[in-house]
């Protein structure tokens, strides 16, 4: 666990400005002109335009193609509408969360076209959350490095300035920071709006779901209560029942691609789509929300095919395999994997290496474990590339923090010995 704060040293109103000057100001300057593909961009913004009180994620067919022709530039401006009825499709491949924070973020910034209204709700989210932990914390140097390594951080501000699902990872690790500061001896309300929030994280990215059940169960097992373990029980039950039905074997086997291999897959979809092209005849359309993709029978065997190939290549060459999931974990301790830079890929394990000794060394074993459970989800099979390490930055961060408060302890400690040394003499 963390160590505890007494006193914390409260953030000025002039601090509080400034910080948050300086970090609009790096927002605008670091604002990623990059976006996801636009296949995966449009139905949660289109899902966003035309949700109804049934909550059912339906996207507008007919204006599926205009927007997948427009530049990224030009996307950022346009203005999601609700579609006429017979438009209306419905769509459920990808974790269905994220259309309800895009929902949220076009009532909130309604004068906004929706992609930048997303973008500025998770930019003004991090400027306020990052604000929350400055300001528990118990002194000004552990202040100004959580401001330097995490909020100000200029690989993270890229991230939080791109319209995808990818920040919203930060929920977990955050969450359990704030009830943790706040909990009591008693705090039921707060375990309730802990799972709460747990699960929509869940809804919104599935490879959150470790990590929120090691939070939930380290709760429970400290708790040793009743209600507690039911919490962790209901909330297993939930992700089993909203689990999205895509699997992960299309994301495994084109995660080989990301070290050089024999069989030439490369870290891209295109790797797998020509696996089953070439062993099936079968071209794989995604490109239209009438594609083969989105047939379940399609779909079904495309997956069975990656994981087959994915187990072949797995017993051929076990050690690669194993190799592969190493470098991954520990990249996962460093600043994750640089997508197209072998060696500093090799670079950012060795990093990650020397971070897990560091926290085994100085026990923090929580945070390590927390770190892990972040990225277990994926790491094994596909490296964590930065935009999926937002919980380990932060958590990362909170490591950095609690060494500089140790050594600041240290020298206050020291300075007061040699005060009393001095006075003795």
């Amino acid at each position: 666990m963390l160590e505890k704060s007494k006193i914390p040293s409260r953030l000025s109103a002039g601090t509080k400005l400034l910080c948050i000057l300086i970090l609009g100001i790096e927002a605008l300057l670091l604002w990623n002109t990059n976006s996801q593909g636009s296949t995966f961009i449009y139905p949660y913004f289109s899902g966003a335009a035309n949700l109804g009180p049934d909550f059912a994620w339906k996207i507008d067919v007919k204006k599926y193609f205009d927007f997948l022709q427009m530049p990224y530039a030009d996307q950022l401006g346009y203005v999601f509408e609700r579609g006429q009825s017979n438009d209306l499709i419905e769509y459920s491949i990808l974790d269905r969360g994220y259309v309800f924070i895009v929902w949220i973020a076009q009532h909130l910034f309604f004068w906004l076209p929706q992609i930048k209204s997303v973008i500025w709700l998770q930019i003004l989210f991090h400027i306020a959350s990052s604000l929350w932990v400055m300001n528990e914390l118990r002194t000004r140097r552990e202040q100004i490095t959580f401001f330097l390594f995490y909020a100000a951080n200029p690989i993270i501000m890229h991230f939080v300035t791109f319209a995808f699902y990818y920040y919203w990872q930060i929920i977990p690790p955050l969450a359990w920071y704030i009830y943790q500061k706040k909990r009591e001896s008693n705090n039921l309300p707060g375990l309730y709006l802990l799972v709460t929030v747990l699960a929509a994280a869940f809804l919104i990215r599935q490879s959150t779901l470790i990590i929120s059940l090691l939070i939930l169960g380290v709760i429970a097992w400290q708790g040793r209560k009743l209600v507690p373990w039911a919490i962790l029980f209901l909330f297993f039950i939930f992700a089993i029942v909203f689990k999205n039905p895509s699997q992960p074997w299309h994301t495994a086997y084109v995660g080989i691609g990301a070290y050089p291999n024999s069989a030439g897959i490369e870290l891209s979809d295109q790797s797998g789509y020509k696996r089953f092209l070439e062993q099936t005849g079968i071209q794989i359309e995604i490109d239209s929300p009438y594609g083969n993709y989105y047939d379940p029978d399609v779909r079904g065997r495309y997956y069975s095919n990656l994981r087959n190939g994915l187990m072949s290549y797995a017993k051929e060459h076990p050690l690669q395999m194993a190799k592969n999931a190493a470098l991954n974990v520990l990249q996962s301790f460093s600043v994750g994997y640089p997508v197209g830079h072998e060696k500093l890929a090799y670079a950012s394990a060795f990093l990650g290496l020397i971070v897990f000794i560091i926290l085994i060394k100085t026990r923090l074993y929580f945070i390590l474990v927390l770190a892990f459970a972040n990225v277990a989800g994926f790491a094994f099979y596909f490296p964590p590339i930065p935009a999926y390490m937002f919980g380990n930055y932060f958590l990362l961060t909170l490591a950095l923090v609690t060494l500089v408060s140790r050594v600041e302890k240290f020298n206050t400690i020291a300075n007061l010995l040699c005060y009393k040394k001095e006075r003795l003499s």
